[in-house]
């Protein structure tokens, strides 16, 4: 049997060596699951200080990206780095958390109403307003709360 089908005078009309026919491309099913997996994934570390979204876009990314794998044995190489940059926008968000949390937890009673004094004048110096005014209670009252509770 001739396997040369370049010189087969006769090639059938749906053959994928049919030079009558461009070829087609064909796409896994699952590139497109890959691909927005990693578009998510990059989208939950450019929204990090939105504080909820990197954890959101992350873990959609996460699924997509393992969604997009299907029956098959491996990975999308956009799979697999939609699932990089997700697992990066979560850490960083939970680093961010932690050292946040941190930050509050050293901080002693007069340091955390220093810095409600703080949060109230900036924010007079930005809007002009005081915050009071708008929600009824100073951030400084808030720490000196948080400072009762903490001691």
């Amino acid at each position: 049997m001739d396997y040369n089908h370049n010189n087969n005078p006769y090639t059938p009309p749906n053959h994928p060596y049919d030079s009558n026919r461009q070829r087609q491309f064909i796409r896994n099913p699952g590139q497109t699951m890959a691909i927005v997996s990693l578009v998510l994934g990059i989208a939950s570390i450019v929204t990090l200080f939105t504080i909820y979204l990197p954890i959101i876009l992350g873990s959609l990314a996460i699924v997509l990206a393992i969604l997009s794998k299907g029956y098959g044995k491996q990975m999308l190489a956009a799979a697999k780095a939609g699932i990089g940059t997700a697992i990066t926008g979560i850490v960083l968000i939970a680093a961010i958390f932690g050292s946040v949390i941190s930050l509050f937890l050293s901080m002693t009673g007069d340091e955390l109403v220093e810095f409600g004094r703080q949060v109230d004048r900036q924010f007079e110096q930005q809007t002009g307003m005081d915050i009071e005014d708008l929600t009824g209670t100073s951030y400084e009252e808030i720490m000196k709360s948080y400072a009762e509770m903490m001691e």
